[in-house]
């Protein structure tokens, strides 16, 4: 693994402990927290990393991932 791909890992890693427990779905929290994960995941692909594949589908699997915990509790969508 080179030090991109390890430094890359690690900030998915962040941006799943800081994204872990979204509010359920129709909550006034719900827009605030899918507010700051669009933007703190944009930084990370697009910014940060410049769209490099692994941060990119790291990113999207993440994200898809912390929606499905958010319809769980709310059992709607997005």
């Amino acid at each position: 693994m080179t030090p991109e791909e390890k430094s890359i890992m690690a900030d998915m890693f962040y941006f799943l402990r800081d994204h872990n427990d979204p509010p359920a779905v129709g909550t006034e929290a719900c827009t605030a927290f899918w507010e700051r994960a669009v933007k703190d995941i944009g930084s990370l692909v697009g910014t940060k990393w410049n769209n490099h594949p692994l941060a990119m589908d790291l990113g999207i699997a993440l994200y898809g991932y912390i929606e499905k915990k958010c319809k769980a509790k709310g059992g709607g969508s997005t």
